[in-house]
């Protein structure tokens, strides 16, 4: 009887240590909100490339749709601000994503998750503020805990009409890796990696940074990540993030 009733209480835990928002930004952590579970939130990316800055200004819906399977929207408003020349600031292209727990074990750990992503073309182009076509992205993270404390996750994904708005660099496949400390039950670091192999050119830019996670309250979390772009022939350098986010 103390057997099972230990085990449902192992469960229940896991239950609720999944409704958290992601603290990974270039991979998928197993951070999602529960079965009909709604979360909003507010993501700023700041982009820098040789001649200009791309800014967007995100709002982010999280729904539980069904059990294990997750839906997101993603509304940016982006600015594109040139060195020399007028900005322009409006819509950018609006995103559909799907994330499902395929599995994972009663601790969460380990987890496979595949994830899709369609971005719709929404933004003005002429304005560089969208893509030509939409892009596709199918990928599967999988993650697992060490040590109750050192969170890995590996995410393979291939995105077709990958291009930048800033080049013509189509198809490509990507490589994340995210590694997370829980320093405590509120506070976070973590160090990531992306790497891009574009499939159109000989372009293979990797991004490597870090970032910040903290956890006001059950249901409030924020987020910062800084990170470096190597070897980018779109120019891009910096790319910052900040994000924050409340599970209802």
């Amino acid at each position: 009887m103390l057997k099972k009733l230990s085990v449902a209480v192992l469960c229940a835990s896991a239950s609720l240590a999944i409704a958290e928002p992601q603290r990974a930004v270039l991979t998928t952590e197993n951070k999602f909100p529960e079965l009909r579970q709604l979360e909003l939130g507010y993501d700023f990316y700041n982009r820098e490339f040789e001649d200009f800055n791309y800014r967007s200004h995100e709002l982010v819906a999280r729904y539980g749709l069904i059990e294990n399977l997750t839906a997101r929207v993603h509304v940016p408003y982006d600015t594109n601000d040139p060195d020399f020349g007028d900005s322009e600031s409006g819509l950018g292209d609006v995103r559909l994503g799907f994330d499902l727990v395929a599995y994972q074990d009663v601790f969460t750990y380990p987890y496979v998750i595949p994830h899709l992503d369609i971005s719709f073309t929404t933004g003005d182009e002429d304005k560089g503020l969208g893509s030509e076509d939409g892009m596709y992205m199918f990928g599967v993270a999988f993650g697992t805990v060490t040590h109750d404390m050192f969170h890995w996750i590996l995410d393979l994904s291939y995105a077709a009409n990958q291009g930048a708005k800033a080049s013509d660099e189509d198809d490509a496949f990507q490589v994340g890796i995210s590694f997370i400390w829980d320093i405590s039950e509120r506070f976070t670091m973590g160090l990531e990696a992306l790497v891009q192999d574009y499939q159109d050119t000989d372009n293979e830019p990797y991004l490597i940074g870090g970032g910040l996670t903290y956890k006001w309250t059950e249901s409030l979390q924020s987020r910062v990540f800084l990170g470096g772009w190597q070897e980018q022939e779109s120019g891009e350098d910096q790319f910052f993030n900040f994000n924050t986010a409340y599970t209802f």
